[in-house]
């Protein structure tokens, strides 16, 4: 009878392959859920909004740009 042996796998090969892949549409684009995308931009709007110095009634301007900048 053969005995098994058995290696230990590194930190960082057990990790990489703990890390499913982006799903990726017909298109080859990655699928956010609409509040994924929600998020993005509203994240997006902000920094935009504290980067012009935080401004107030940009607010729909700010939202409209980061659309934009996301969907380029």
């Amino acid at each position: 009878m053969k005995k098994k042996t058995t290696m230990a796998k590194s930190t960082t090969e057990t990790e990489s392959k703990k890390k499913a892949p982006a799903k990726k549409s017909k298109k080859g684009e990655s699928e956010l859920t609409p509040a994924m995308r929600e998020e993005q931009v509203r994240l997006a709007a902000y920094y935009r909004w504290e980067a012009k110095g935080k401004n107030h009634g940009s607010d729909i301007d700010d939202w409209c740009g980061a659309e934009d900048r996301l969907t380029d």
